[in-house]
């Protein structure tokens, strides 16, 4: 699929502006696959999180927003 991308982003970008809307919303695909490749190949390395990490990281993520930031209350 990656190489495909690539593919249509080389036919592409030779005879259109560099600010045609299709090509940067290719471009801008491309970039996030290869970011998210990159992040999991980190990721997979990591150790497992604790118990206390998992709860830790799991009160962070349920915290409410409100207008001005993060609801402590």
């Amino acid at each position: 699929m990656k190489a495909i991308m690539r593919e249509r982003l080389a036919a592409m970008a030779a005879p259109r502006d560099t600010d045609d809307p299709e090509l940067a919303a290719l471009r801008a695909i491309l970039r996030d696959q290869t970011l998210m490749a990159h992040v999991t190949a980190n990721v997979d390395q990591w150790p497992p999180l604790t118990n206390e990490q998992r709860a830790t990281v799991a009160a962070l993520l349920g915290r409410r927003r409100t207008r001005r930031g993060l609801d402590f209350g």
